[in-house]
């Protein structure tokens, strides 16, 4: 009897012992996991570092890019963003520019095409008409620059709801565009966000050589539409090329075999 009593205290004293482990276990696990988030977010900043100084370098001597102030930070493009814009139409010189989304690039696209290449045209997207009448005198005013206030629509998919600009083919017609900066209408939670970029496609508005844009691609929802669109280009027989760039955030490039050189810029 006692030996059983003897053999009952001990299983108790190891159980404590395994639960006291595995709660350590556990711990420790999650400040692995803490020091692993903190390590990429220190290597996501030092990368944004890098890109800031690559891009002071190298608009310092700009010819076209005469007001050289940008605010990036929070919700806006960041470094890595911008400087690959301006490697994009520094070299590549595309003709007809949409942009989905008004901010600190439409800084950068309005004065290419002002100083840059004055053939060119800009289309710039946006549903905010109280952003429009702030942001929009901030901007070199050219004729080739046109400013579109587009109202949202709102859609079901994989149950959640998702937004996009409302009745776009009417605001572009016909244009066939070389450069698509897709920054907007804001992605948030949806599932399928910024999926005008599909309809783009399926109209025809997409030049035979191009490079299209995605902001804030680390996101789910926007992976879904990158994917989205891969899937359909694959499906129209049109060869592509894509990319990623990262600092405190990333943006995935898919451009045209033609256009893939952008990727070394």
């Amino acid at each position: 009897m006692n030996e059983g009593l003897e053999t009952d205290k001990i299983s108790k004293e190891l159980n404590k012992i395994y639960r006291h482990l595995l709660r350590n276990d556990k711990k420790i696990a999650q400040m692995q996991k803490e020091l692993q988030e903190w390590r990429n977010l220190a290597n996501k900043q030092f990368k944004e570092l890098n890109f800031a100084d690559l891009l002071h370098d190298t608009i310092l001597n700009s010819s076209w890019l005469k007001d050289k102030s940008f605010s990036l930070y929070g919700w806006a493009a960041n470094y890595s963003f911008i400087y690959m814009l301006y490697r994009i139409l520094d070299n590549a010189k595309p003709h007809n520019i949409l942009e989905m989304g008004m901010g600190q690039t439409s800084r950068l696209t309005s004065q290419y095409i002002a100083y840059c290449n004055p053939s060119a045209t800009l289309d710039i997207i946006e549903n905010d008409a109280g952003w429009i009448a702030t942001y929009k005198p901030q901007l070199v005013q050219n004729e080739h620059i046109k400013v579109h206030q587009c109202d949202l629509e709102f859609f079901t998919y994989n149950e959640t709801e998702c937004r996009k600009y409302k009745d776009l083919a009417k605001v572009i017609g016909n244009i066939k565009y070389d450069l698509i900066i897709i920054d907007g209408p804001w992605g948030g939670c949806q599932t399928l966000p910024r999926s005008n970029i599909l309809d783009i496609i399926e109209n025809g508005n997409l030049s035979d050589d191009f490079v299209i844009v995605f902001d804030d691609a680390e996101r789910k929802g926007e992976q879904e539409t990158i994917e989205a669109t891969k899937s359909l280009l694959s499906k129209q027989g049109t060869a592509f090329y894509t990319f990623i760039r990262e600092g405190i955030k990333r943006q995935c490039y898919i451009t045209s075999i033609s256009k893939q050189f952008i990727e070394y810029l």
